[in-house]
């Protein structure tokens, strides 16, 4: 018999991850230009490093047979991107340093653009595979039912 809680709590553990992706990058963007008022000290952008549960691992070696243990997402970490800030030539700004250079973020709008896009596909995705799982239960309750 299948475990439908268990379909259910792989779809909310990938909707979790990826509404933790999109809140990184939605940071990430608002603060692309931010130099947190301090030459040396621009803000560091972030990223979402998650890692496939151990029970994942094993079905794909093939030391375990079938996904009846799955669980979903493994550890899930946000990190700070090692990178250096830009200098931008701003020589009225407050922050800017004696030559007129202000540190800003290193943040690349383009590609947090494009974690944002990919995460929003990744959460339908699991929408969709929450709601066909909830069908299959659906199905499964009226054939039981109809006996």
């Amino acid at each position: 018999m299948m475990d439908f809680t268990r379909i259910f709590a792989i779809s909310a553990s990938g909707m979790s991850l990826e509404r933790l992706r999109l809140e990184v990058a939605s940071t990430n963007i608002a603060n692309a230009h931010a130099s947190e008022g301090s030459i040396k000290n621009p803000y560091t952008p972030r990223r979402v490093i998650a890692s496939t549960a151990p029970d994942f691992e094993r079905v794909l070696d093939g030391s375990q047979i079938g996904a009846e243990s799955l669980s979903g997402v493994g550890r899930v970490q946000v990190q700070t991107v090692d990178a250096s800030p830009r200098l931008e030539y701003d020589p009225g700004n407050p922050a800017a340093d004696e030559k007129g250079f202000v540190s800003i973020s290193p943040v690349n709008a383009v590609e947090e653009m494009v974690t944002v896009l990919s995460s929003v596909r990744a959460y339908e995705a699991n929408v969709r595979a929450l709601n066909a799982g909830k069908a299959m239960l659906s199905r499964a309750l009226e054939i039981g039912s109809s006996r």
